[in-house]
């Protein structure tokens, strides 16, 4: 028969350690944020050289990508990435 012992206690990370991490997700959200405004400058960008309206945009090229699955961010970063590859 197996013998139940006391589980062994949670070892919490040091306070350097916490730092650390800390540090890293500060840069990760500086950085998520920055490609954010970079999508939306880019989609701004798109929108005037097409010459649309936002909403017809929003109709033309966006929605049909929602209907086929893609959420609104994936839609955006497809489009803002397919029109500016390099040729």
């Amino acid at each position: 028969m197996k013998k139940i012992g006391n589980p062994p206690e949670a070892q919490w990370p040091s306070a350097e350690m916490v730092e650390q991490l800390r540090e890293k997700l500060r840069h990760r959200i500086a950085r998520e944020e920055l490609e954010s405004a970079f999508r939306l400058e880019a989609l701004d960008r798109l929108i005037t050289v097409l010459q649309l309206e936002p909403t017809s945009f929003q109709r033309l090229w966006v929605e049909p990508l929602i209907a086929a699955g893609a959420t609104m961010d994936v839609a955006i970063a497809s489009i803002v990435a397919s029109y500016f590859q390099p040729n």
